[in-house]
């Protein structure tokens, strides 16, 4: 079977394919009307999973390995606008992928998982109370066009750097505290934050803090 490189090449400005170059065309794509072989689609080359017959991947060690049977993923659907509250709690997940048309997630909707870094979906706008406490978060990626990081948001995280965009207009209580490893914070001056927005080892520079508790 002809590699896409290879096929190309034959269509090539200025070139004049042959019947057989078609041919070759045609025979390296599956027809709807064709049965695919299962050890042809990646993923089932061993049979369609069972409890009762488990296949060990290789690690970059050359070991076998049952890490890959570990990972929970997490896809939230395109035209999804909400994240309801408690939505994911204790779900002990590893990996989400945002739809980009999410603007709200609930709250404590993914509170006590298991996330070690997370982009958030570009129209978001409200990142409710706990609603990403107790993971284990390293890397966390806010896009510009969020309002408001509710009270308590990050905390129990390990985030190391961090970013917090112009449109933030409010940073609530405790919203990143319990995150030891985030030294310094540089805030925009329209983010506005609480003197336990951020731990207390946490070195904040810019933003304007609000008094009142």
């Amino acid at each position: 079977m002809k590699t896409k490189e290879e096929l190309k090449l034959y269509f090539e400005n200025g070139d004049i394919p042959r019947q057989e170059d078609f041919w070759a065309w045609q025979d390296s794509y599956w027809h709807k009307e064709e049965k695919i072989d299962i050890t042809k689609i990646e993923g089932l080359e061993n049979g369609i999973p069972s409890v009762n017959n488990i296949y060990a991947k290789i690690d970059a060690e050359g070991n076998a390995s049952f890490a890959h049977l570990l990972v929970k993923k997490v896809t939230i659907e395109p035209g999804t606008l909400y994240i309801p509250d408690r939505f994911m709690q204790n779900y002990y997940m590893h990996e989400i992928h945002f739809a980009n048309s999410v603007v709200r997630i609930g709250i404590e909707a993914f509170n006590n998982n298991s996330f070690k870094s997370v982009i958030l979906p570009e129209q978001l706008k409200i990142i409710n109370e706990r609603a990403f406490s107790g993971n284990e978060l390293t890397s966390l990626i806010i896009p510009n066009g969020v309002t408001e990081i509710k009270e308590s948001a990050f905390q129990y995280n390990k985030i190391t750097s961090l970013y917090i965009p112009p449109s933030v207009s409010k940073i609530g209580p405790k919203a990143f505290n319990y995150n030891p490893s985030l030294t310094m914070v540089k805030l925009d001056k329209n983010n506005q934050y609480y003197p336990d927005s951020f731990d207390p080892k946490t070195t904040v520079s810019g933003g304007t803090l609000i008094s009142e508790m």
